[in-house]
């Protein structure tokens, strides 16, 4: 019974260790991998402030206009390309908004002038 329970004991250790030995593996493969990950993204980072450096030069106003100058035929825009007073749509004058039609003024100050307010002899009681 003893050689029986020393026997298991030592496939355990056994099967523990190859287990051991394998998640030790594991992580330095991810290890790695994840040093290889961050090395990618600092390269793509660098890559990326290079391409927005670039956008920045390539994009100066000055720049595009002589580029546009060059050639180009193009003029700058004038208040009559885009149409004139004239071209705007007038809303219709007898909408209600313009002409209350038939409506008794309201009560209170809205139909007062502000001219009287406060002084002696004016209309407002």
């Amino acid at each position: 019974m003893i050689r029986f329970i020393n026997l298991l004991l030592v496939m355990a250790v056994i099967g523990l260790s190859v287990g051991l030995y394998d998640i030790k593996y594991r992580a330095e493969s991810a290890d790695r991998h994840a040093r290889q990950l961050e090395q990618r993204i600092a390269k793509e980072q660098e890559a990326i402030r290079v391409l927005r450096a670039e956008w920045s030069y390539l994009n100066q106003p000055e720049r595009l206009q002589e580029l546009a100058n060059r050639y180009t035929e193009l003029k700058p825009l004038t208040a009559e390309q885009i149409g004139s007073f004239e071209d705007v749509p007038m809303p219709h004058m007898a909408d209600d908004f313009y002409v209350p039609s038939g409506r008794q003024p309201l009560g209170g100050y809205a139909g007062v002038s502000t001219q009287g307010i406060g002084m002696p002899g004016s209309t407002i009681q």
